[in-house]
């Protein structure tokens, strides 16, 4: 919700990427920039097929921007959107494949704080990527004192797809992300939320 996403070819490596910018009426918002930053910050961390690879942050005539690897294929959303459930094989497909991703992603610290199926993205072959880190954060205890972006007790992600403690504004851990997951891969089972 922070930027909007482009496709782009990358001249000099003579490859697609996306290029992720700061909304510009958002510019102003200097909480916002910083969660931007934020984002590149923590995905840089993680390294793992199954997450959208982070290249770099830059700035052209005042709109920041976010540059990744371009993945062709469908958000888990929009193919949820059109087939309904899931058969079984592919449902489970999806939740090891999540799994990994995240447990890369927990194993450095980081919480991702919004799966949900529009921030997971299937390719033609059924590989799924994890994007879109502009809400994670460090777990309690390696977030560096007063470095936290969001308030203490404030509310920040999908409510469909929280964790109680995420929406009661409680301190999150990695079993945020798997209660996400888990409703994630019921709705692929089913057709329908939790």
């Amino acid at each position: 919700g922070m930027g909007v996403v482009y496709r782009a070819y990358d001249r000099e490596l003579k490859e697609p990427v996306a290029i992720k910018t700061l909304k510009p009426e958002l510019l102003g918002d200097a909480t916002l920039l910083e969660r931007f930053k934020q984002e590149i910050r923590l995905a840089r961390r993680i390294s793992h097929p199954n997450v959208v690879r982070t290249h770099d942050l830059g700035e052209a005539d005042g709109i920041y921007f976010i540059t990744m690897e371009f993945v062709e294929g469908t958000s888990l959303d929009e193919l949820l959107k059109r087939r309904g459930s899931l058969p079984l094989d592919v449902t489970l497909t999806v939740g090891r494949q999540l799994c990994r991703a995240l447990e890369v992603a927990h194993g450095q610290g980081v919480v991702h704080r919004d799966i949900k199926p529009q921030n997971l993205v299937v390719d033609a072959k059924g590989f799924l990527k994890v994007m879109d880190f502009g809400i994670a954060r460090l777990v309690e205890g390696r977030q560096p004192p007063g470095q936290g972006l969001t308030a203490e007790g404030s509310i920040i992600g999908t409510p469909e797809y929280m964790a109680p403690e995420q929406l009661m504004g409680q301190p999150v851990d990695g079993r945020t992300d798997l209660y996400a997951t888990a409703v994630v891969l019921f709705e692929c089972a089913t057709g329908k939320r939790v």
